[in-house]
């Protein structure tokens, strides 16, 4: 039996439709690109877009640049992706698998040169609170918190070869195949690539995410040894379940989830909500010993940790929680249960428990330069903590360390604080390290930003002062006296010397507080100064709360604390000689322009 007239006028005008749907697609979709672009404050060009029934589009030469700036954000060779058959018929372009060639993708850094890092709050643990966070901090927030709520199982397939990630002019990771495949029972993810740093790190990485939640995968990482020997192996396995809770707007860690790390393992939760947007994780490892570190992490990650020998065991707790809305209330905690835990100081190298009397330190300075200091009567710049000015101890321990004499270690504390104020800031303008963590850093491990580095800095400032029996008197003392003032100015005396010509022992209180905002950043001191050599308005600013703060801590007389204005200091010393005349000025600016940051 034929079709009735009406039934055959619909299907030719559903004939027609796909017909132009189809022939229409190449516009649609170049529009819609374009448009998407614009939207995102960019302009889209190419050098070639071709359309292959059913709907596979090709484009070559894929250009993103930014309209403000001028930019380029994305440049790809390959561009092929394959639309889904249904919402095109309806005159929607959605993508069904995405492959990406050869591609260079730039996040561009912000203009405007950073503020200068030594604010009146640096080191503080009074800080003044309050305030939204970065406008910048929230743009990545959101964008992380959406990318983590894509609906990730009706993504499209996606297949990268040779991508590049970047930040301004630093290069970030190379993607060197990734791929994402959708099965019946599961997503999987599977990843080559590289991480650049200080040191390349190659990495591979398998993911399966399955339909009841249940996330298992590992990575690998190819860790070089420091001195550019063999890579070890980094291997993290994780088993546990992980919810997209796109009602709620959350994804959730399930509590009990096992991070583990060669032998070490961890049982993990967290939560990253749209809300705040809020970040929350908590972690706990029971039952830690030093040999299963050695034996679960590479050298590189180990540093000198790798020579101590300890005995016992210990649990870890750790966790933070964030919420962006409320920067200030952010929370940080990081506790090490020690059971019968004891250092072999005998055995142990480097030996921590050396540093109790006279020894050699070897100082650890930015760039991987070394420098040698002998803590010990024999070096005539020695001074033991009751030969050093107390306006200096206190100024330096207030500006960089202001709960020294509480902690153990590290400040969890003044960590949430120095968090909550880069946040609101957009950008690292607080540390929250204390002197002690400081001391590993120049007596071991030197100023690599990394995150290997930066735990055995958090291990070795815990063993310190849990594990030699050093005094705090102790570890200030060998602080004050290796500490970077100056060109090869290191320590208390050598700094009174160069800058005002006289004993660590008498240096004023004025004196004290321009050496303590010279230790943040040693070699660019000459910025606190003008180029007659007078004190910079800001630099007495800085001074002057200090001074303040000192006063509030109880370490001086309040009737004490100069006003900002009559703050001066007269150089003296060696340093005298580059604000010696007034055609030095030029000179000494063209000088400034070369000082590393």
């Amino acid at each position: 039996m034929g079709l009735r007239p009406s039934v055959r006028l619909a299907v030719v005008a559903a004939l027609v439709l796909a017909v132009v749907a189809y022939a229409l697609a190449p516009v649609l979709v170049a529009a819609r690109l374009r448009a998407m672009a614009r939207a995102r404050g960019a302009e889209a060009r190419w050098s070639a877009f071709a359309f292959h029934p059913p709907g596979r589009l090709a484009i070559r030469g894929l250009v993103l640049r930014s309209l403000a700036r001028g930019d380029t954000l994305l440049a790809a060779d390959s561009l092929d992706v394959t639309l889904r058959t249904a919402p095109l018929l309806l005159g929607r372009a959605r993508p069904g698998r995405v492959w990406l060639e050869r591609a260079r993708i730039r996040q561009p850094e912000p203009r405007g040169a950073a503020e200068d890092t030594l604010a009146p709050v640096e080191g503080g643990d009074e800080a003044p609170r309050g305030g939204p966070v970065a406008v910048s901090v929230r743009r990545r927030a959101d964008a992380l918190v959406r990318a983590l709520l894509a609906p990730a199982r009706t993504l499209p397939e996606l297949h990268l070869r040779d991508v590049d990630l970047a930040r301004g002019g630093r290069p970030g990771v190379t993607i060197g195949a990734l791929d994402l495949v959708h099965e019946r029972a599961a997503e999987n993810v599977a990843a080559t690539g590289t991480l650049h740093g200080d040191q390349d790190v190659p990495f591979e990485l398998l993911l399966r995410w399955q339909r009841d939640d249940r996330l298992t995968g590992r990575a690998e990482l190819a860790v070089g040894a420091p001195a550019g020997g063999s890579p070890g192996s980094l291997v993290l396995d994780v088993d546990g379940r992980v919810t997209q809770d796109r009602r709620a707007r959350e994804v959730r860690i399930a509590d009990g989830t096992r991070v583990r790390v060669g032998e070490l393992a961890a049982r993990i939760d967290g939560l990253v909500a749209a809300k705040g947007p809020r970040f929350r994780l908590a972690l706990e490892a029971d039952g830690l010993t030093a040999d299963a570190f050695r034996r679960s992490l590479p050298a590189a990650v180990l540093g000198p940790l790798a020579g101590l020998e300890l005995h016992g065991t210990f649990d870890w707790r750790a966790g933070f929680d964030l919420d962006l809305a409320k920067p200030d209330s952010v929370r940080f905690h990081a506790d090490v249960i020690p059971h019968g835990l004891s250092l072999d100081p005998a055995a142990s190298r480097p030996s921590l428990a050396a540093l109790a009397g006279p020894f050699t330190a070897e100082i650890h300075l930015p760039h991987d330069r070394v420098v040698l200091r002998e803590l010990s009567e024999a070096n005539p710049h020695f001074r033991t903590l009751d030969r050093i000015s107390p306006f200096l101890r206190d100024a330096v321990l207030t500006n960089e360390d202001g709960g020294f004499w509480r902690h153990r270690g590290f400040n969890t504390e003044a960590i949430g604080l120095a968090a909550a104020a880069d946040l609101r800031a957009g950008s690292y303008k607080r540390g929250a390290g204390t002197i002690t963590m400081q001391l590993a850093r120049n007596l071991w491990l030197g100023h690599r930003r990394t995150l290997a580095r930066k735990g055995q800095e958090v291990a070795l400032a815990w063993l310190l002062e849990h594990e030699t029996g050093l005094s705090k008197e102790r570890l200030l003392e060998i602080y004050l006296n290796i500490i970077e003032w100056g060109p090869d100015v290191h320590g208390a005396d050598e700094a009174a010397r160069y800058y005002f010509d006289e004993d660590a022992s008498q240096v004023s209180l004025p004196e004290a507080l321009f050496l303590a905002i010279v230790v943040p950043s040693p070699t660019r001191w000459r910025w606190r100064l003008g180029p007659d050599g007078a004190l910079r308005p800001y630099a007495r600013a800085q001074m002057r709360f200090i001074a303040a703060k000192m006063a509030a801590k109880g370490w001086l007389d309040p009737t004490l604390v100069p006003p900002a204005d009559s703050l001066r200091v007269t150089l003296r010393g060696p340093a005298r000689a580059l604000f010696a005349a007034p055609d030095t000025a030029g000179a000494v600016a063209d000088s400034l322009a070369d000082e590393p940051i």
